[in-house]
């Protein structure tokens, strides 16, 4: 199957999208990963705690808008523009190709999101404070996830990590496979690719395997 939503085959944009309480800096060494294999980068930064995930969606929206409006409005061929999204970023890039489906974007790669919601969250939640750290993210997120389904015409892969080491798998009592703050059976969406690796949470977005199943999913639609 070929890259959908009237793009071209060329290697393209990535569009990196960040998790809860980060700003993308953490997402620099799969970035520079990807720029190796012809990509250009460009991070989305939003703020994860005061507004909620539509309102990002929303901004994410804007964003691409800003940078390639005139192409999407003219529906021309143009080199894909895929989403790299790592946890919460996962939601907010999903929650986008389903509230903007005219969006032209090849296709998405997302690393340990809670497609399902998330079980530390809910939990964290209910600590003093824990609402506070959590704000908006919460709402329609972290707390039951979101849309459990890959919007028509779209690829999306999910790439889980399943080493069980972190503070909220053993504070919060994570069962089955995880990461250590998210599990694996919450990555799980309806209709896209998935593959697991030996990692932690923050670990995925460090790992030159993960770096390279990003490649194989952008270019091809599957993990090989």
């Amino acid at each position: 199957m070929g890259v959908p939503m009237g793009v071209t085959d060329k290697t393209g944009t990535v569009v990196m999208v960040h998790g809860l309480w980060l700003d993308g800096t953490e997402l620099k060494p799969l970035a520079k990963r990807l720029e190796k294999l012809g990509y250009d980068i460009l991070f989305y930064r939003y703020p994860t705690v005061r507004a909620g995930l539509v309102d990002n969606a929303n901004g994410l929206w804007h964003f691409l808008e800003e940078r390639f409006g005139k192409e999407m409005e003219r529906a021309v061929a143009l080199p894909p523009i895929h989403l790299v999204c790592h946890s919460l970023g996962g939601l907010v890039a999903l929650h986008m190709l389903h509230l903007h489906p005219k969006a032209l974007i090849g296709r998405m790669v997302a690393m340990s999101t809670p497609f399902r919601g998330c079980l530390a969250a809910r939990r964290l939640s209910r600590w003093p404070l824990g609402s506070a750290l959590l704000g908006g993210s919460m709402e329609q997120g972290l707390y039951s996830g979101g849309p459990r389904s890959v919007p028509k015409g779209r690829q999306i892969g999910v790439i889980a990590g399943k080493l069980p080491l972190g503070l909220s798998h053993f504070v919060f009592g994570l069962q089955g496979p995880n990461d250590g703050t998210v599990q694996v059976a919450e990555t799980y969406l309806e209709g896209a690719s998935h593959t697991t690796l030996d990692h932690v949470h923050l670990g995925l977005v460090l790992s030159r395997r993960a770096a390279q199943l990003t490649h194989q999913f952008l270019a091809t639609g599957k993990f090989h």
